[in-house]
């Protein structure tokens, strides 16, 4: 397995390992392998109470050790925001963790992305050799590429898991998924495509579960360069493009139009009274020749100072491909009604990173994996700070910069409200589709629930019938 727990290794590691906090199924914050935490300073400084007794899937203590291992220098999980660690240390079993600026660093800690890990994960050199954690599963072995397979850890210190054992088979084309979940050769999956979403909650035989998550697929604008520079351009993309119909005719009626919210409404802190965008082309056209764009030849497009109003927009390879490709041609249409050209290129993740980090971009769309866990630090995707941004907003920057330093929830709630009505009358990016999670399986299967926290699988109280 990845060292790292990234892509969809997650579904395997959230079931592997444990955080020091949790969230439930409603995200709201539980103690996790922390018993509770306290900060003196308003957040500068974080003391975790440890559970005691409780042991890594190979026997090795959990302890204040260990917390300091997956969290202090030179750790595997040390990624962007645990980078705020200033040093972690244990104190008679609890541990302390000292950041270079106040955070509400719980929140963050939710996340499978940062785990505490086994000291025993690394050999002598330091190079990972297994995953080892303290959930409700362990790492049993691996075939490449094709299946992962974990076993009930007996000694798990929580609810035990009714499985015995757990395979995660690696099928990538999605048609073949579905094909295998119909024969019964396996018991359930993952990302189902929207297309097959009716015709499979017909069946007898099968259940298919939903719910909406924290993540949202939405348009990034470059606002640094021509023609997303302009307020007034971004708000006529904003205008042109009908989200419901996205949801309608291309998702098949799976997810929830966004019309420019950037926080899904199950997420932390989503403001439920934000004005947002109805499609309406004529305003959209009404915005682009106020702004100076006219079709000056009568082909359909518009210019401005001898420039064609083009854009080109950049999908990433990857899990979200198929999806993301029906939702850009959707967008290249109702652009291509107002007067905008849109060339649509699909990039493998390494070139669209270099392009992004120089600035090198009109349009991305892409989906909010930046929103993990319960909390909103999504924002900082268009901070100036941030590689992802070409924004440059400087009350922008300063609002997320406060959000992110406040402890006390009811200031950060409203830090946040002004984010997202920032976001909507700014438009850094427009927001799409809120995602709704699709998870299919046999109906002998029994006791499952779905997080609304991305598309993390809950196995803890699943149990399989005996096959006919």
């Amino acid at each position: 397995m990845d060292k790292f727990p990234g892509g969809d290794a997650r579904f395997v590691w959230s079931q592997i390992y444990e955080t020091l906090v949790r969230v439930d199924p409603a995200l709201k914050m539980q103690p996790g392998l922390a018993e509770s935490w306290e900060t003196p300073d308003d957040g500068k400084t974080w003391l975790f109470h440890l559970r005691e007794g409780i042991s890594f899937h190979d026997g090795t203590p959990f302890n204040a050790a260990a917390v300091v291992f997956s969290y202090g220098d030179g750790a595997y999980v040390r990624t962007t925001v645990l980078r705020a660690v200033e040093y972690v240390e244990a104190v008679d079993e609890h541990t302390v963790i000292v950041l270079k600026k106040p955070m509400p660093l719980p929140l963050y800690l939710t996340h499978v992305a940062w785990p505490v890990m086994s000291p025993t994960s690394v050999d002598d050199q330091g190079e990972f050799v297994k995953p080892v954690g303290t959930g409700p599963f362990e790492f049993d072995h691996q075939v490449d590429e094709q299946k992962i397979v974990l076993v009930r850890n007996d000694a798990y210190w929580g609810e035990k898991p009714a499985l015995e054992k757990v395979t995660f088979r690696v099928v990538p084309d999605a048609t073949t998924r579905v094909m295998a979940l119909e024969r019964q050769e396996v018991d359930m999956i993952i990302k189902v495509p929207e297309a097959e979403v009716s015709r499979l909650d017909g069946e007898p035989d099968i259940v298919v579960y939903r719910r909406l998550t924290t993540f949202t697929d939405f348009l990034q604008f470059n606002c640094q360069r021509t023609p997303f520079n302009d307020l007034a351009v971004r708000m006529a993309v904003a205008y042109a493009v009908d989200t419901e119909q996205i949801v309608a005719n291309v998702l098949e009626g799976i997810g929830e139009p966004a019309k420019g919210r950037p926080f899904s409404p199950v997420t932390m802190y989503a403001n439920p009274d934000l004005d947002l965008y109805e499609a309406n082309v004529e305003r959209s056209k009404e915005l682009l020749s106020a702004a100076g764009w006219q079709d000056i030849d009568g082909d359909g497009l518009r210019e401005k100072d001898g420039e064609v109003l083009k854009a080109t927009l950049l999908l990433a390879r990857g899990a979200w491909a198929p999806r993301h490709a029906s939702i850009a041609e959707v967008v290249q249409g109702a652009l291509r009604e107002v007067g905008m050209e849109v060339d649509i290129q699909l990039l493998d993740g390494g070139a669209m990173q270099k392009l992004e980090t120089a600035g090198d971009f009109d349009i991305i769309l892409r989906t909010g994996f930046f929103v993990w866990g319960p909390y909103p630090r999504h924002f900082f995707i268009h901070h100036s700070n941030s590689p992802w941004g070409h924004f440059g907003d400087e009350e922008y920057d300063q609002l997320v910069d406060a959000a992110d330093m406040t402890v006390d929830p009811e200031k950060q709630r409203q830090l946040y409200y002004e984010l997202q009505d920032m976001v909507i009358e700014r438009l850094p990016a427009f927001y799409l589709v809120h995602e709704e999670k699709i998870v299919a399986a046999n109906a002998y299967v029994q006791g499952y629930t779905m997080t609304a926290e991305a598309p993390w699988l809950n196995l803890d109280g699943v149990y399989t019938a005996e096959r006919k």
